[in-house]
């Protein structure tokens, strides 16, 4: 049952099925006088559809009413737009992930995402594509959207509250925050997540997330906020321990890359295999196809990073992008 978590804002528990993230937190905001906004939609499949609408029919929720927010191209968190949305809908995001939700609904977007793993050194796929396993494939939205781009310029008004989009790129392109400076509130989409770390990992047009996410971690710290609400888990309690948790979850990370980097040239999927994961696989060959797929992603954005910073050499042999120790 969806439960109030602010003034007006209710929070919509949906599941993920057969998905570590195990659920996605989508948030309906209500207006006395206005157009309603719900935020994110799960993915495309019947047990996140079912839910959400059964969630928003108990909260008196009129669609044609209500106008949509998306915080980024992840299917988790757009898959279901085309079919929650009314025609009179409005759906806002920024431009950057915009154009890439609209891209993924082509086939040519799968396949040069594939290609980007493949040229990191994530092996080609014997049955197909690997992205043809994909969630974010399986569960996309399959409509083009006519999205309306906002900016850090522009406010978005619901009720009571006025939120600035916030860009923080790094989970993916152009992952959007929305902050209302007044409330001192934050729905910051898999920016920060309190029981897990966001997913960083290599996307097109996006060659160094880790530097991105980084930097849009210390954006979001100069932010004067008391409650933060995240897409999934439970909220976080205090924003600030939160960053710093992060901050150092990172750095251990990037220590340990560093301590398995010797002379020999590597890639990112055989580093991938070394890393320590938070996943009950008694080894690497029991991961599940999807999860070495994110596992390599991260494996390349803290490769990226540490070639960046002078720290690892990288070098394109045989098409494959290699890195050894600096």
């Amino acid at each position: 049952m969806a439960e109030q978590v602010a003034k007006n804002i209710y929070r919509i528990i949906i599941p993920l099925p057969d998905n570590p993230l195990k659920s996605l937190n989508s948030y309906f905001i209500k207006s006395e006088t206005g157009r309603s906004l719900l935020i994110d939609t799960g993915f495309n499949r019947p047990e996140c559809s079912s839910v959400i609408e059964a969630e928003l029919k108990a909260l008196g929720v009129k669609m044609e009413e209500t106008d949509l927010f998306i915080t980024h191209l992840h299917s988790d968190h757009c898959g279901l737009l085309a079919t929650l949305r009314d025609k009179g809908s409005k759906v806002y995001t920024g431009e950057i992930d915009g154009y890439l939700i609209n891209y993924e609904t082509q086939q040519q977007y799968w396949d040069e995402l594939d290609d980007l793993f493949v040229h990191y050194g994530f092996p080609k796929a014997k049955f197909g594509r690997n992205t043809d396993i994909h969630p974010g494939r399986k569960f996309s939205n399959e409509e083009i959207i006519d999205f309306i781009y906002l900016t850090e310029d522009d406010i978005l008004s619901v009720g009571e509250y006025h939120f600035r989009p916030v860009l923080t790129p790094g989970h993916t392109p152009g992952h959007m925050c929305l902050y209302d400076e007044e409330k001192k509130l934050l729905i910051s989409g898999d920016h920060i997540l309190g029981d897990i770390t966001p997913n960083i990992c290599i996307e097109l047009s996006m060659e160094n997330p880790l530097k991105l996410y980084l930097e849009s971690l210390d954006k979001v710290a100069k932010l004067d906020v008391e409650t933060i609400l995240t897409a999934h888990r439970r909220p976080v309690p205090n924003m600030m321990d939160r960053i710093n948790e992060l901050k150092k979850h990172h750095d251990r990370r990037l220590a340990e890359v560093v301590r398995y980097l010797d002379d020999e040239w590597t890639t990112a999927y055989k580093m991938a295999q070394l890393m320590t994961w938070k996943i009950r696989c008694k080894n690497w060959d029991d991961f599940p196809e999807p999860q070495k797929w994110f596992a390599t992603g991260e494996a390349v954005a803290h490769l990226q990073y540490l070639a960046d910073k002078g720290l690892a050499e990288r070098q394109e042999i045989d098409g494959i992008i290699c890195y050894r120790k600096a």
